[in-house]
């Protein structure tokens, strides 16, 4: 099956890409110490992996799971939520790592791109 011909059953349209993507880019732009105040404020037990993280970390994951509770809040049970809250502190870890690793431009691939038709030596 080609790369895409699932795409028309898909529930993502370009208007909801838009919006969560503004949304993201929105929560980006909310200072650290803002959120990190809101955060004292909201939940008094912290995962473990929480107390693991930097105080932008914890801001950022405390952004994350909040626009995930707004959107999906009141579909979720307590005990989903924590289990969302615990997730999204377990991979801040690794995405905090990932950020930290240096990248320029000119870096090389690790694979390079082939289309099925220069597999296939069409």
């Amino acid at each position: 099956m080609p790369f895409g011909a699932n795409m028309k059953n898909s529930s993502i349209t370009r208007r909801t890409f838009a919006l969560s993507a503004a949304a993201a880019a929105t929560g980006a732009l909310i200072p650290a110490h803002a959120l990190a105040h809101a955060h004292a404020h909201s939940s008094p037990q912290q995962p473990s992996a929480m107390s693991k993280l930097s105080p932008e970390a914890q801001a950022e994951v405390e952004m994350k799971v909040a626009a995930i509770f707004r959107k999906y809040g009141g579909k979720l049970s307590e005990e989903q939520k924590t289990d969302i809250r615990r997730i999204m502190a377990e991979n801040q870890d690794g995405l905090e790592k990932m950020r930290a690793f240096a990248l320029t431009n000119s870096d090389q691939l690790a694979t390079v791109f082939r289309t099925l038709r220069e597999r296939e030596g069409k």
